[in-house]
Protein backbone atom coordinates (compact mmCIF):
# COMPACT_ATOMS: atom_id res chain seq x y z
CA UNK A 1 0.00 0.00 0.00
CA UNK A 2 1.19 3.51 -0.82
CA UNK A 3 -1.01 5.24 1.75
CA UNK A 4 0.97 7.04 4.43
CA UNK A 5 0.00 6.90 8.07
CA UNK A 6 -0.58 10.09 10.01
CA UNK A 7 2.37 11.08 12.21
CA UNK A 8 0.14 12.80 14.77
CA UNK A 9 -1.12 10.96 17.83
CA UNK A 10 -4.81 11.30 18.66
CA UNK A 11 -3.93 12.56 22.17
CA UNK A 12 -1.42 15.16 20.98
CA UNK A 13 -2.08 18.85 21.46
CA UNK A 14 0.00 21.19 19.33
CA UNK A 15 1.29 24.72 19.54
CA UNK A 16 0.91 27.16 16.66
CA UNK A 17 4.54 26.48 15.75
CA UNK A 18 3.80 22.74 15.60
CA UNK A 19 0.85 23.36 13.29
CA UNK A 20 2.97 25.61 11.07
CA UNK A 21 5.63 22.91 10.70
CA UNK A 22 3.07 20.17 10.01
CA UNK A 23 0.87 22.00 7.50
CA UNK A 24 3.12 24.67 6.02
CA UNK A 25 0.55 27.32 6.98
CA UNK A 26 2.23 30.36 8.53
CA UNK A 27 1.48 31.55 12.03
CA UNK A 28 0.23 34.91 10.76
CA UNK A 29 -2.07 33.15 8.29
CA UNK A 30 -3.56 31.01 11.05
CA UNK A 31 -4.19 34.09 13.21
CA UNK A 32 -5.81 36.00 10.33
CA UNK A 33 -8.10 33.06 9.51
CA UNK A 34 -9.08 32.83 13.17
CA UNK A 35 -10.25 36.46 13.11
CA UNK A 36 -11.68 36.55 9.60
CA UNK A 37 -13.32 33.13 9.20
CA UNK A 38 -13.78 31.91 12.78
CA UNK A 39 -11.45 28.97 12.19
CA UNK A 40 -9.24 27.58 13.55
CA UNK A 41 -10.52 27.82 17.12
CA UNK A 42 -7.58 26.96 19.37
CA UNK A 43 -7.74 26.64 23.13
CA UNK A 44 -5.34 28.62 25.32
CA UNK A 45 -2.92 27.25 27.88
CA UNK A 46 -2.09 28.82 31.24
CA UNK A 47 0.23 31.29 29.51
CA UNK A 48 -2.33 32.31 26.90
CA UNK A 49 -0.60 30.40 24.09
CA UNK A 50 -2.73 28.79 21.37
CA UNK A 51 -3.20 25.01 21.47
CA UNK A 52 -4.70 22.96 18.63
CA UNK A 53 -6.21 19.48 18.83
CA UNK A 54 -5.97 16.76 16.16
CA UNK A 55 -9.41 17.49 14.68
CA UNK A 56 -8.36 21.05 13.85
CA UNK A 57 -5.02 19.84 12.54
CA UNK A 58 -6.72 17.38 10.19
CA UNK A 59 -9.06 20.10 8.92
CA UNK A 60 -6.12 22.45 8.37
CA UNK A 61 -4.32 19.74 6.40
CA UNK A 62 -7.32 19.41 4.11
CA UNK A 63 -7.48 23.17 3.67
CA UNK A 64 -3.79 23.32 2.78
CA UNK A 65 -4.19 20.57 0.15
CA UNK A 66 -7.13 22.41 -1.38
CA UNK A 67 -5.16 25.65 -1.44
CA UNK A 68 -2.30 23.83 -3.17
CA UNK A 69 -4.85 22.56 -5.71
CA UNK A 70 -5.83 26.14 -6.55
CA UNK A 71 -8.72 26.87 -4.18
CA UNK A 72 -8.83 30.21 -2.37
CA UNK A 73 -9.01 30.73 1.41
CA UNK A 74 -12.50 32.28 1.48
CA UNK A 75 -13.81 29.26 -0.46
CA UNK A 76 -12.53 26.59 1.91
CA UNK A 77 -11.45 27.86 5.34
CA UNK A 78 -15.00 28.31 6.71
CA UNK A 79 -16.12 24.84 5.54
CA UNK A 80 -16.56 21.94 8.01
CA UNK A 81 -14.41 18.87 7.48
CA UNK A 82 -17.14 16.86 5.74
CA UNK A 83 -17.57 19.55 3.09
CA UNK A 84 -13.80 19.85 2.72
CA UNK A 85 -13.62 16.12 2.06
CA UNK A 86 -16.39 16.39 -0.53
CA UNK A 87 -14.64 19.30 -2.23
CA UNK A 88 -11.40 17.31 -2.30
CA UNK A 89 -13.19 14.49 -4.10
CA UNK A 90 -14.58 16.99 -6.59
CA UNK A 91 -11.10 18.35 -7.27
CA UNK A 92 -9.85 14.81 -7.78
CA UNK A 93 -12.63 14.02 -10.24
CA UNK A 94 -11.99 17.23 -12.17
CA UNK A 95 -8.30 16.55 -12.71
CA UNK A 96 -9.10 14.91 -16.05
CA UNK A 97 -12.61 15.14 -17.52
CA UNK A 98 -13.86 11.76 -18.85
CA UNK A 99 -13.82 12.92 -22.44
CA UNK A 100 -10.21 14.11 -22.16
CA UNK A 101 -8.73 11.08 -20.46
CA UNK A 102 -5.36 9.88 -21.68
CA UNK A 103 -4.67 6.27 -22.68
CA UNK A 104 -4.73 3.86 -19.76
CA UNK A 105 -1.49 3.76 -17.80
CA UNK A 106 0.14 0.39 -17.24
CA UNK A 107 -0.31 -0.44 -13.54
CA UNK A 108 3.26 -1.71 -13.23
CA UNK A 109 4.61 1.56 -14.64
CA UNK A 110 2.39 3.53 -12.28
CA UNK A 111 3.60 1.61 -9.23
CA UNK A 112 7.21 1.84 -10.36
CA UNK A 113 7.02 5.59 -10.93
CA UNK A 114 5.18 6.38 -7.69
CA UNK A 115 7.48 4.10 -5.73
CA UNK A 116 10.56 5.83 -7.10
CA UNK A 117 8.97 9.21 -6.43
CA UNK A 118 8.23 8.26 -2.82
CA UNK A 119 11.85 7.15 -2.46
CA UNK A 120 13.01 10.47 -3.98
CA UNK A 121 14.94 8.63 -6.72
CA UNK A 122 14.98 11.62 -9.04
CA UNK A 123 17.81 10.51 -11.29
CA UNK A 124 16.18 7.11 -11.88
CA UNK A 125 12.93 8.84 -12.84
CA UNK A 126 14.77 11.20 -15.19
CA UNK A 127 16.56 8.33 -16.91
CA UNK A 128 13.33 6.35 -17.25
CA UNK A 129 11.57 9.27 -18.91
CA UNK A 130 14.51 10.01 -21.20
CA UNK A 131 14.60 6.35 -22.22
CA UNK A 132 10.91 6.41 -23.13
CA UNK A 133 11.54 9.55 -25.17
CA UNK A 134 14.37 7.93 -27.13
CA UNK A 135 12.31 4.80 -27.84
CA UNK A 136 8.98 6.41 -28.73
CA UNK A 137 9.54 10.05 -29.68
CA UNK A 138 8.34 13.32 -28.19
CA UNK A 139 4.64 13.28 -29.12
CA UNK A 140 3.88 9.69 -28.06
CA UNK A 141 5.90 10.14 -24.85
CA UNK A 142 3.73 13.10 -23.87
CA UNK A 143 0.43 11.43 -24.79
CA UNK A 144 1.06 7.87 -23.63
CA UNK A 145 3.45 8.41 -20.72
CA UNK A 146 3.67 11.93 -19.30
CA UNK A 147 -0.05 12.80 -19.37
CA UNK A 148 -1.28 9.61 -17.64
CA UNK A 149 1.66 9.64 -15.22
CA UNK A 150 0.89 13.25 -14.26
CA UNK A 151 -2.73 12.30 -13.64
CA UNK A 152 -1.60 9.37 -11.46
CA UNK A 153 0.78 11.61 -9.52
CA UNK A 154 -1.94 14.21 -8.99
CA UNK A 155 -4.33 11.56 -7.69
CA UNK A 156 -1.62 10.13 -5.43
CA UNK A 157 -1.02 13.58 -3.97
CA UNK A 158 -4.72 14.20 -3.39
CA UNK A 159 -4.94 10.80 -1.68
CA UNK A 160 -1.92 11.69 0.50
CA UNK A 161 0.18 8.91 -1.02
CA UNK A 162 2.94 11.38 -1.87
CA UNK A 163 3.83 14.74 -0.40
CA UNK A 164 3.60 18.18 -1.96
CA UNK A 165 7.34 18.37 -2.57
CA UNK A 166 7.31 14.97 -4.29
CA UNK A 167 4.53 16.14 -6.61
CA UNK A 168 6.72 19.16 -7.37
CA UNK A 169 9.69 16.87 -8.02
CA UNK A 170 7.65 14.99 -10.60
CA UNK A 171 6.69 18.22 -12.34
CA UNK A 172 10.26 19.53 -12.37
CA UNK A 173 11.66 16.25 -13.73
CA UNK A 174 9.10 16.16 -16.52
CA UNK A 175 9.66 19.81 -17.40
CA UNK A 176 13.45 19.50 -17.46
CA UNK A 177 13.28 16.47 -19.78
CA UNK A 178 10.79 18.21 -22.09
CA UNK A 179 12.87 21.40 -22.22
CA UNK A 180 15.92 19.37 -23.15
CA UNK A 181 13.93 17.62 -25.88
CA UNK A 182 12.70 21.01 -27.15
CA UNK A 183 16.24 22.37 -27.34
CA UNK A 184 17.39 19.34 -29.33
CA UNK A 185 14.41 19.60 -31.66
CA UNK A 186 15.08 23.28 -32.32
CA UNK A 187 18.72 22.54 -33.11
CA UNK A 188 17.67 19.99 -35.70
CA UNK A 189 15.02 22.20 -37.31
CA UNK A 190 14.85 25.88 -36.48
CA UNK A 191 11.29 27.03 -35.65
CA UNK A 192 10.90 29.62 -38.42
CA UNK A 193 7.47 28.71 -39.78
CA UNK A 194 4.22 30.52 -38.93
CA UNK A 195 2.05 30.70 -37.02
CA UNK A 196 3.86 32.73 -34.38
CA UNK A 197 2.33 31.47 -31.13
CA UNK A 198 2.41 33.14 -27.72
CA UNK A 199 1.95 30.71 -24.79
CA UNK A 200 1.03 31.70 -21.24
CA UNK A 201 -1.50 31.43 -18.42
CA UNK A 202 -3.50 34.27 -16.91
CA UNK A 203 -3.16 35.52 -13.30
CA UNK A 204 -3.90 32.99 -10.51
CA UNK A 205 -3.04 30.10 -12.83
CA UNK A 206 0.31 28.67 -11.78
CA UNK A 207 0.20 25.31 -13.58
CA UNK A 208 2.66 25.54 -16.47
CA UNK A 209 3.25 21.88 -17.42
CA UNK A 210 0.32 21.97 -19.84
CA UNK A 211 1.87 24.98 -21.55
CA UNK A 212 5.16 23.15 -21.99
CA UNK A 213 3.44 20.11 -23.48
CA UNK A 214 1.56 22.39 -25.86
CA UNK A 215 4.83 24.03 -26.85
CA UNK A 216 6.29 20.62 -27.64
CA UNK A 217 3.52 19.85 -30.13
CA UNK A 218 3.90 23.30 -31.67
CA UNK A 219 7.63 22.65 -32.01
CA UNK A 220 6.90 19.38 -33.80
CA UNK A 221 5.00 21.54 -36.33
CA UNK A 222 8.02 23.89 -36.57
CA UNK A 223 6.01 26.86 -35.27
CA UNK A 224 7.66 29.95 -33.87
CA UNK A 225 6.89 30.00 -30.15
CA UNK A 226 6.98 32.74 -27.57
CA UNK A 227 6.47 31.21 -24.09
CA UNK A 228 5.89 33.78 -21.37
CA UNK A 229 5.45 31.34 -18.50
CA UNK A 230 2.47 31.53 -16.13
CA UNK A 231 0.58 34.43 -14.56
CA UNK A 232 0.54 37.04 -17.32
CA UNK A 233 -2.06 39.82 -16.90
CA UNK A 234 -4.45 40.30 -19.82
CA UNK A 235 -3.04 43.76 -20.76
CA UNK A 236 0.44 42.24 -20.99
CA UNK A 237 -0.83 39.40 -23.19
CA UNK A 238 -2.35 41.99 -25.51
CA UNK A 239 0.83 44.08 -25.53
CA UNK A 240 3.00 41.04 -26.26
CA UNK A 241 0.70 39.90 -29.04
CA UNK A 242 0.95 43.31 -30.71
CA UNK A 243 4.67 43.89 -30.30
CA UNK A 244 5.71 40.34 -31.23
CA UNK A 245 3.27 40.25 -34.18
CA UNK A 246 1.66 37.10 -32.83
CA UNK A 247 -0.60 34.95 -35.02
CA UNK A 248 -2.13 32.88 -32.19
CA UNK A 249 -2.38 33.11 -28.40
CA UNK A 250 -2.42 29.77 -26.55
CA UNK A 251 -3.65 29.69 -22.94
CA UNK A 252 -3.94 26.91 -20.37
CA UNK A 253 -6.53 26.67 -17.57
CA UNK A 254 -6.59 24.09 -14.78
CA UNK A 255 -9.74 22.56 -13.29
CA UNK A 256 -9.68 24.85 -10.26
CA UNK A 257 -10.09 28.09 -12.22
CA UNK A 258 -13.35 29.93 -11.53
CA UNK A 259 -15.58 29.55 -14.64
CA UNK A 260 -16.84 33.14 -14.69
CA UNK A 261 -13.29 34.49 -14.40
CA UNK A 262 -12.14 32.29 -17.28
CA UNK A 263 -15.02 33.41 -19.50
CA UNK A 264 -14.55 37.08 -18.62
CA UNK A 265 -10.84 36.95 -19.47
CA UNK A 266 -11.48 35.13 -22.74
CA UNK A 267 -14.17 37.63 -23.76
CA UNK A 268 -11.81 40.51 -23.04
CA UNK A 269 -8.99 38.92 -25.03
CA UNK A 270 -11.21 38.01 -27.95
CA UNK A 271 -12.66 41.52 -28.12
CA UNK A 272 -9.29 43.26 -27.95
CA UNK A 273 -7.10 40.93 -30.00
CA UNK A 274 -7.13 41.63 -33.75
CA UNK A 275 -9.64 39.37 -35.57
CA UNK A 276 -6.78 37.68 -37.42
CA UNK A 277 -5.10 36.52 -34.22
CA UNK A 278 -6.32 33.07 -33.21
CA UNK A 279 -7.14 32.34 -29.56
CA UNK A 280 -6.49 28.72 -28.56
CA UNK A 281 -7.29 27.40 -25.06
CA UNK A 282 -6.71 24.08 -23.36
CA UNK A 283 -6.56 22.42 -19.97
CA UNK A 284 -8.95 20.73 -17.56
CA UNK A 285 -11.23 23.66 -16.74
CA UNK A 286 -14.75 22.27 -17.39
CA UNK A 287 -15.94 25.64 -18.72
CA UNK A 288 -13.71 25.15 -21.78
CA UNK A 289 -16.15 22.48 -22.93
CA UNK A 290 -19.16 24.68 -22.28
CA UNK A 291 -21.41 26.33 -24.91
CA UNK A 292 -20.72 29.55 -22.99
CA UNK A 293 -17.26 29.73 -24.53
CA UNK A 294 -17.01 32.99 -26.53
CA UNK A 295 -17.18 32.81 -30.31
CA UNK A 296 -13.77 32.89 -31.93
CA UNK A 297 -12.11 30.84 -29.17
CA UNK A 298 -10.89 27.35 -30.13
CA UNK A 299 -10.67 24.80 -27.29
CA UNK A 300 -8.56 21.65 -27.36
CA UNK A 301 -8.96 18.75 -24.98
CA UNK A 302 -5.45 17.39 -25.45
CA UNK A 303 -2.23 19.11 -26.45
CA UNK A 304 -1.83 16.89 -29.52
CA UNK A 305 -4.98 18.50 -31.00
CA UNK A 306 -2.93 21.66 -31.58
CA UNK A 307 -1.61 19.96 -34.70
CA UNK A 308 -5.06 20.24 -36.30
CA UNK A 309 -5.39 23.90 -35.29
CA UNK A 310 -2.00 24.69 -36.80
CA UNK A 311 -3.00 22.92 -40.02
CA UNK A 312 -6.27 24.87 -40.15
CA UNK A 313 -4.47 28.16 -39.56
CA UNK A 314 -1.94 27.45 -42.30
CA UNK A 315 -4.64 26.44 -44.75
CA UNK A 316 -6.59 29.64 -44.05
CA UNK A 317 -3.42 31.72 -44.38
CA UNK A 318 -2.56 30.08 -47.68
CA UNK A 319 -6.07 30.68 -49.01
CA UNK A 320 -5.97 34.34 -47.92
CA UNK A 321 -2.64 34.81 -49.67
CA UNK A 322 -3.71 33.07 -52.86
Amino acid sequence: MLKRTSPISAALVLSIADVERDTGLGKDTLRVWERRYGFPTPDRDAHGERRYDEAQLQRLRLIKRLLDAGQRPHQVVPLPEAELQARMQTVLQQQVPPEAQAPALDSALRQQWLGALQANQTEALRQQLQGHLLRHGLGPTIEDCIVPLSVAVGQAWLNEQISVFQEHLHSEIVQSVLRQALAQLDQQSHPTHPPRVLLTTLPNENHSLGLLMAECFLALQHCQRYPLGPNTPVPEVLAAAQQLQIDAVALSFSATQAPNEVLAALRQLREQLPPGVALWVGGNAPVLRSPRLPAGVSAVRRACELEALVAQWRAAAAQAGA
